[in-house]
């Protein structure tokens, strides 16, 4: 088989997919760090412990339930992902988030990549949880269903020019995670759209108090501090069930056990300390 045959199997696209979400996608996570230092938090020895501590305290605790009951984590990570994604999508960032609106474009998100290739997403739902993903399917067709029912009306409800654009938004992600494989319609999604919304929108508003120095500096210090402990963790695991399987759970169980505080930061704490523009 050829180098270019091989590159174009689903192992070597999945391989990219996870190396994309790790190199690309999780860096705008990292920003929290230059966020921190943007609202004060950093000007103090103890305020940074706090940060930190907190931070990760947060990211262990998710960790914790993943490992003594995966299935409800898994719900939990789903549940604030549809939120955060879905709310991070709405431009523009100053006007009021409609809850309708959130929960649509996160429901494409999610009930996109999975309902579309739903043998292979239970396949990956299997390595994450186990092989009891019942629940988990519940959970995913109510949301594919309520998506269905809210795009016709979070479409009707905007602007002629609004909704045109709003439209062709939401037609183009759907043809996306219905003709790409689902890790890589994610990484596509979530490197390309969600992280890039994030870094523009981040940037803009951490170059009002820091410069720019400080920024790529904690944003890579958090990145390099988060990959050498996932390559730890990587090495670990690969050990008993594979590369692959421990590249999934890494990198997914790594995602939702830095959503959580992430969200919680970039959706509640900056977003109301630093109104008037919200962040993804």
């Amino acid at each position: 088989m050829s180098l270019l045959a091989e590159l174009m199997t689903v192992d070597i696209l999945n391989l990219i997919a996870l190396l994309s979400v790790v190199f690309i996608g999780l860096p705008h996570g990292a920003m929290d760090g230059a966020l921190a230092i943007h609202m004060g938090w950093m000007n103090r020895p103890a305020k940074a412990a706090m940060f930190l501590i907190a931070y990760v305290g947060l990211a262990a605790v998710v960790v914790g339930l993943w490992l003594l009951a995966p299935t409800i984590a898994f719900l939990i990570f789903l549940g604030i992902s549809l939120f955060h994604f879905g709310r991070g999508d709405i431009v523009p960032r100053t006007k009021e988030h409609q809850v309708t609106e959130v929960l649509m474009r996160g429901g494409v998100v999610l009930g996109g990549i999975s309902l579309f290739h739903r043998a292979e997403v239970d396949a990956i739902f299997e390595i994450l949880i186990g092989s009891d993903t019942a629940t988990v399917w519940l959970f995913m067709q109510a949301v594919g269903l309520a998506t269905l029912v809210l795009i016709p009306m979070v479409v009707l409800s905007k602007s002629h020019n609004e909704r045109r654009s709003a439209a062709i938004e939401i037609t183009a992600m759907l043809l996306l995670f219905a003709i790409t494989p689902p890790l890589l319609g994610f990484a596509i999604y979530f490197c390309c759209i969600h992280s890039f919304r994030h870094f523009s929108h981040m940037g803009k508003m951490l170059k009002t108090t820091i410069q720019q120095f400080q920024i790529t500096r904690s944003t890579v210090l958090f990145s390099l501090m988060t990959w050498a402990v996932g390559l730890v963790v990587l090495a670990y695991q690969s050990t008993s069930v594979g590369l692959e399987p421990a590249l999934l759970q890494v990198v997914f169980i790594g995602l939702a056990a830095l959503t959580v505080p992430h969200m919680i930061l970039v959706d509640g704490l900056a977003k109301h300390e630093n109104n008037p523009e919200a962040l993804a």
